[in-house]
């Protein structure tokens, strides 16, 4: 008897421990969500901006996540002049711009920044203005107007307005020396939550594309910080770690720590299972062993006329020419027109490239297939 109440006694503690890990977690997940993810290019949340990093590759634009802090980049030979670097912030409420950051777009650099606190007018939450790209989708209220947007800039910089209506602006550039500061009141502009609105995601590629060679996507201000630079920025103990870290997270782990332990304790381990070895699929394999084939003997043509002929055969089904032959390029490219209503650039130069039967370089095969996945990308939006 004694024995079953110690047991009982046990489980009963493990149960609790149990029970206050998973409210506290559920707690924590509903209400903690790093407010810093919002804006941030590696999240697929509607917030996130995964799906206009992934657009800005597709589109060929010199694009990479810069994972390290801004006196990294004035220190680094390469972004010297013609960078364009974009922040997202999830919440900033005001611009501060420093010397360095001065001195450095002064030299022919544009910073670009997303959510900059502006106030807020009687106006209705959800507009439509127009832009060189067409009509883009905002959902705030808040307006630069007059002088309020030059908040840490110098007051004799010349301001242009490059999305506005009759209450303010949402977006406005700063010109100093050769380069810009463009600042905007919402830092939902293109947002994986905007994806059917094609003029927003157009507009930010516009304004950090502009004469520019390289875009930086600042996550650091996300979190994401690099090897190189965590060894740099790696000092103190444990202590110094625990004083900056929020009480519920330390909480949270040494209750599951002390869920671990008495688990252990209070449970045998089995037998040891040991994993079966996955199944090898000879199609994928095959596949792997020719692509590595034609990559050493440099067998682009060979790439080109398979994938090429399929692609147009898929396109003429889609657009309902057949795919029993391959019709000829003019009647696909007046098909595209006539049922697509876009242009039909990236479609001549798939076919001209396929139909010339040459030999390309890593560089142009890297550009066909791109093209070829724009393509697709179009007619499955149809």
């Amino acid at each position: 008897m004694t024995d079953f109440k110690k047991l009982f006694k046990q489980y009963w503690q493990l149960g609790l421990v149990a029970a206050i890990a998973i409210v506290l977690l559920t707690i924590v997940s509903a209400t903690g969500g790093d407010v810093r993810q919002s804006g941030s290019s590696y999240s697929i949340a509607a917030n996130g901006y995964s799906a206009w990093y992934q657009m800005a590759i597709e589109r060929g634009l010199k694009i990479q996540r810069w994972q390290k802090s801004f006196p990294q980049i004035i220190k680094n030979s390469k972004y010297q002049q013609g960078v364009a670097l974009l922040q997202i912030n999830p919440k900033l409420e005001q611009l501060e711009i420093t010397n360095d950051q001065q001195k450095w777009v002064n030299q022919g650099n544009t910073i670009v920044i997303l959510g900059v606190i502006a106030p807020a007018e009687e106006i209705p939450f959800q507009a439509d203005l127009e832009s060189s790209q067409g009509a883009v989708r905002i959902e705030t209220t808040r307006r630069f107007i007059t002088n309020s947007a030059k908040n840490g800039l110098p007051s004799d910089i010349s301001k242009e307005s490059i999305l506005s209506d009759q209450s303010g602006s949402v977006i406005t550039q700063f010109k100093l020396a050769k380069g810009r500061i463009i600042i905007a009141t919402t830092p939902h502009l293109a947002a994986n939550a905007y994806q059917d609105f094609r003029p927003n995601y157009e507009l930010l590629a516009e304004l950090v594309s502009k004469d520019r060679q390289q875009i930086l996507v600042d996550e650091y201000i996300h979190g994401y910080i690099d090897r190189e630079s965590v060894t740099d920025t790696r000092t103190g103990d444990v202590l110094e770690y625990l004083a900056s870290t929020p009480l519920i997270i330390v909480f949270v782990n040494l209750l599951l720590g002390i869920l671990v332990l008495v688990w252990q304790q209070n449970r045998r381990f089995g037998k040891i299972i040991i994993p079966k070895s996955p199944e090898l699929d000879n199609s994928e394999a095959y596949i792997q062993a020719l692509g590595g084939v034609l990559r050493q003997a440099n067998s682009s043509e060979f790439v080109i006329q398979n994938i090429g002929k399929a692609e147009q055969l898929s396109w003429q089904q889609k657009l309902g020419l057949g795919k029993e032959r391959l019709v000829e390029a003019p009647i696909l490219i007046t098909a595209w027109e006539n049922q697509t209503q876009l242009p039909t650039e990236d479609l001549r130069f798939v076919l001209q490239l396929t139909a010339r039967e040459r030999r390309l370089t890593p560089a142009e095969l890297t550009i066909w297939l791109t093209k070829i996945r724009t393509i697709d990308l179009q007619l499955n939006r149809l």
